[in-house]
């Protein structure tokens, strides 16, 4: 019940995204500029504020934790090395997307409330740790997937983006914070704590920019590209193949319960809704994106649940 109703949710958020692509009030420049605001600015204080709360003892103490989520978003990938050599004539643009889908998927704002029910704020605190790994995975090879074919100086510069460089930033605050006592005193603690409250605000507004501009892709999707087949292949991958492959697999890693539990929760999510924020941003095939966000999220409803009552 608490997965269905954050999927109601999302499809809430999308419904005005959707509305306002609709009426007017964005337009398709509007919406690739507002994906290019959440990249560069909220997403990157979504990250910070995140990381930061964690203290350098629980990254050292779960470093295996990202590391197996890294994993889990390389299988889909690996799936998707061997699905894209079937699907016929199509586009580098959409191959690209094909597999940043089986690469991405909804790693932490799906799988949130689930883990709060289940294992209470330290789950949540696991989970956001865990995240770490797709963040990298995510701003090393997602990146390089939208910018194949560019220059190395062009890649790296896109490899090099806020968020990415964010998160490093972080993780080494993080260490020089808690391994070597350093603190701000002064005038110096009031205004670091300012820093921090702007951009937890700003972080929270990372899913709904995300799904509003999701909900205006959806608003110009055409009917055949829900019909064609790929956008259904890349959603099996996804909510099927990845979830059998790794279940199994994780009952064999010497994990305790609420670990294992967590990255069976990971496993079994739909794509990513970043994964539109990504095309729009980065410039890839948006159509295809958007059709295998909505499809995953709706197979969802089915799949989730009957994977996780197995398991769980």
């Amino acid at each position: 019940m608490t997965f269905a109703l954050q999927i109601l949710c999302v499809f809430g958020l999308i419904a005005c995204g959707f509305y306002a692509r609709r009426r007017g009030i964005v337009s398709g420049q509007g919406t690739g500029e507002l994906a290019r605001l959440t990249t560069d600015i909220i997403y990157p204080a979504l990250i910070f504020v995140s990381v930061t709360r964690l203290s350098a003892d629980d990254l050292i103490g779960n470093a295996l934790l990202p590391v197996l989520v890294m994993g889990i978003a390389l299988v889909g990938f690996a799936l998707g090395l061997i699905a894209v050599r079937f699907l016929g004539r199509v586009s580098p643009d959409t191959a690209r997307a094909f597999l940043f889908h089986c690469l991405m998927n909804n790693y932490l704002f799906l799988p949130l409330p689930l883990v709060l029910f289940l294992y209470g704020e330290r789950g949540v605190a696991l989970l956001v740790y865990s995240s770490l790994g797709y963040e990298l995975v995510l701003w090393t090879v997602g990146v390089l997937l939208f910018t194949k074919g560019a220059t190395v100086t062009h890649r790296m510069r896109q490899l090099l983006s806020p968020p990415f460089v964010t998160l490093l930033a972080s993780l080494g605050l993080v260490f020089l914070r808690d391994k070597t006592g350093f603190e701000l005193r002064g005038v110096l603690a009031p205004l670091a704590e300012s820093f921090v409250f702007i951009a937890q605000m700003l972080g929270q507004a990372t899913v709904a920019m995300s799904v509003i501009v999701a909900g205006s892709r959806f608003a110009v999707l055409k009917r055949q590209t829900m019909l064609g087949w790929r956008v259904w292949l890349v959603s099996v991958i996804r909510l099927v193949l990845v979830p059998l492959i790794l279940l199994p697999l994780l009952h064999l890693v010497p994990l305790d319960p609420m670990t294992r539990g967590i990255l069976f929760i990971i496993a079994v999510m739909p794509s990513a809704m970043v994964s539109i924020i990504f095309s729009e941003r980065y410039g890839g095939d948006s159509e295809f994106i958007a059709g295998g966000l909505l499809l995953t999220h709706l197979w969802a409803l089915i799949t989730v649940p009957l994977f996780l009552a197995f398991v769980l």
